[in-house]
């Protein structure tokens, strides 16, 4: 069974999305970390991606599609917690009909944060250039400044994490976001929880939200 998990940058989905994996026993795919093992792995989709990577370009939907499919598997009957997947309407109606059979998709859970809270958790973000570990300067710093509290590696911040650029980043997951989120509206399976506030308090909103789309 698939629970979708939307949020804008900095919504907190990949926080959210790692704890109701280490608490709650659900399988966590985030598309962007699976994009990264396949290429690192050199599998058949992982050497398709890469090359489309290194030329600049943005990896297609069917081929995003083949790298998901593969971290999916097999009929199974784990939870998997979505991260990163659907960015638009296509990729919403095409996972319905690639995954249904085995793994359906039971709920949209959107994490909502306003944009002048999501503006001041991006540009105060600062990523592990060893593990990706993500931190941030006054909400979550590093026992070490500069240093990633996991693997010791530098901490940096990303190109796309200035306030013009975030502002653009907004812009854009709002203009493709919105017709997913009212698709699953229309299907009767969606959810919105307060994205702010407390990490431990969302993320018993999210266990209380995810247990309706399941039950």
């Amino acid at each position: 069974m698939i629970i979708v998990l939307m949020g804008a940058p900095g919504a907190g989905k990949g926080t959210q999305a790692d704890l109701l994996s280490e608490r709650a026993g659900y399988r966590k795919i985030s598309t962007g970390d699976a994009l990264r093992k396949h290429v690192k792995l050199g599998t058949k989709v992982g050497k398709l991606a890469g090359e489309i990577m290194a030329r600049g370009e943005l990896v297609p939907d069917n081929v995003l599609l083949d790298v998901l499919k593969e971290e999916i598997g097999p009929k199974s009957n784990d939870v998997i917690i979505l991260d990163g997947y659907p960015r638009n309407l296509a990729q919403a109606e095409t996972l319905m009909k690639v995954v249904e059979a085995d793994h359906p998709v039971r709920g949209c859970v959107h994490l909502d944060v306003s944009r002048s809270n999501l503006i001041a958790r991006l540009s105060g973000r600062r990523v592990c250039s060893g593990c990706g570990s993500s931190f941030h300067v006054s909400g979550n710093p590093p026992k070490k400044d500069g240093l990633c509290d996991k693997c010791g590696g530098s901490l940096y911040q990303r190109p796309d994490d200035d306030a013009k650029s975030i502002s653009v980043r907004l812009d854009v997951y709002d203009s493709s976001t919105k017709a997913v989120l009212d698709y699953y509206q229309k299907r009767g399976n969606y959810c919105k929880v307060n994205g702010e506030g407390v990490t431990d308090e969302i993320f018993k909103e999210l266990t209380d939200a995810i247990s309706t789309c399941l039950n």
